[in-house]
């Protein structure tokens, strides 16, 4: 025999009795119980020598007893009431179902222990469902909603969970309406209310109490324009006739009071106010301050009178607005707020300044406006 033959056949041996001996070893491993050592070496033989019957047969053999003690020890713990541990090793145990698969060892689940597991959360879902329904009977609110997120995010379909979720959730919502209401705050018992019509309109007499809250929490705004004489005298605004900016002011107003989609406020919107500022115009004398405004807004038929009156506006050099704002009551005469609203050429981007002046200034006055509660105390 020649010698490169005599060396192959040497080494074939040598590699035939290194496979014996790790096949050895691994039964021995596999005997002793240590059974994730006896996978590896299995393994280990199995991607050397994929035709190895021996090390396939193994590398079952040890995934299916080391899968079983672990479903068995997983199945002894939700049956003694641990189910933290139940868990721990159910999810190692199915993490070796998975290697199993991958590997295409055709591994035996266990259907007890999946029963098992199923039945330990129902267990602790009551339990945990007991315990929130025990908070919200004392009012414990935040507690009941906490608890019973934790059950949903372990049974997303728990119905009674879910329910007690949303009680708990608007119960406080509206007790706090009906608090605000007893004390006359009818704008706040209102906007509270509405939240809790908005996630159920069926919530206990929720409804019906909104309506009555709106009812008494709706004012009336009547818009008077002040024309400041002086403004039209300065040489930057030669060219626009007086009472031109307080018409498009006060168009841009309504637009942006409007746009607030506020229900509790009614804008009387006649042509009584553009012959209010006609009537200024014509005379461009005597005084038209505050009070003036509240006899013209209450001849309107409104509550409140929004007076504005324009102090600076130049859109061609410095390009900024000064506008004076002031929310009388017509029943008292008081001032209820009063505002100086200013826009300034660095909050402008390009284009026309003179709009743009106008309608910042509007929505800076309906955002006041809009954040006004007249029934606060």
């Amino acid at each position: 025999m020649r010698c490169p033959d005599l060396l192959l056949l040497l080494m074939l041996l040598a590699a035939c009795g290194s496979t014996r001996r790790q096949l050895e070893g691994a039964a021995v491993l596999e005997q002793g119980g240590m059974l994730e050592k006896a996978y590896r070496a299995y393994a280990d033989v199995h991607a050397r020598r994929p035709g190895e019957a021996q090390a396939l047969v193994g590398m079952k053999r040890a995934a299916q007893a080391r899968y079983d003690r672990m479903a068995q020890e997983a199945s002894a713990a939700y049956i003694g009431g641990d189910r933290a541990n139940g868990d721990a090793l159910s999810a190692r145990a199915e993490q070796v179902l998975a290697e199993g698969q991958q590997a295409r060892l055709e591994l035996r689940p266990d259907p007890l222990l999946e029963q098992l597991r199923l039945e330990a959360l129902g267990t602790w879902a009551r339990a945990t469902y007991d315990q929130a329904l025990e908070a919200f009977r004392n009012d414990r609110f935040e507690e009941c909603q906490r608890l019973c997120d934790r059950v949903l995010r372990e049974v997303k379909d728990m119905k009674d969970a879910e329910n007690l979720r949303r009680l708990a959730e608007l119960e406080p919502m509206y007790r706090e309406a009906r608090y605000a209401a007893q004390l006359g705050l009818w704008r706040t018992a209102y906007r509270t209310m509405q939240r809790v019509t908005d996630r159920d309109p069926g919530y206990k007499d929720a409804w019906t109490a909104l309506e009555e809250y709106r009812s008494k929490a709706t004012w009336t705004l009547a818009y008077v324009p002040l024309l400041n004489v002086m403004l039209y005298s300065g040489t930057m605004l030669l060219t626009t006739m007086p009472g031109q900016l307080e018409s498009s002011l006060r168009a841009s107003v309504k637009q942006a009071l409007l746009e607030l989609d506020d229900p509790l406020i009614i804008l009387v919107d006649r042509e009584n106010t553009d012959q209010l500022l006609a009537e200024q115009q014509r005379t461009m004398e005597g005084i038209y301050d505050d009070a003036y405004a509240a006899r013209a807004g209450k001849l309107l038929g409104a509550r409140y009178t929004l007076s504005v009156r324009i102090n600076r506006f130049d859109d061609i050099l410095a390009k900024q607005a000064e506008v004076q704002m002031t929310l009388l009551d017509n029943e008292t005469g008081a001032i209820s707020l009063s505002k100086v609203v200013r826009v300034n050429k660095e909050e402008l981007p390009r284009g026309a300044p003179r709009a743009q002046l106008i309608d910042r200034a509007a929505k800076r006055i309906a955002a006041h406006v809009g954040g006004f509660d007249p029934f606060k105390r």
